[in-house]
């Protein structure tokens, strides 16, 4: 069994809120899109910053929990790469 070590959980939970963070303002900005077809205001520059500050954290926390992943011990090490 694989249990995943504390510092990937960590990663791992805080890539999956980045991703629904980064779904929730690019639905948003689809909305505004959808408005400004039936005359309403186009999307903010607020908006667009937003989501793309969320899709900038997303794909670090994404790295960031491969490279946890990749931390693992191998070969009968016990220690984290990070605890040397």
């Amino acid at each position: 069994m694989n249990i995943p070590m504390p510092v990937q959980a960590t990663a791992a939970c805080a890539a999956m809120t980045a991703t629904r963070l980064r779904e929730a303002a690019q639905a948003q900005i689809v909305r505004s899109f959808r408005a400004q077809l039936s005359g309403g205001p186009e999307p903010s520059d607020e908006q667009l910053i937003l989501f793309t500050r969320l899709a900038v954290s997303e794909v670090r926390l994404q790295r960031r929990l491969l490279a946890s992943a990749s931390a693992e011990p191998q070969d009968g090490e016990t220690a984290l790469r990070w605890e040397r």
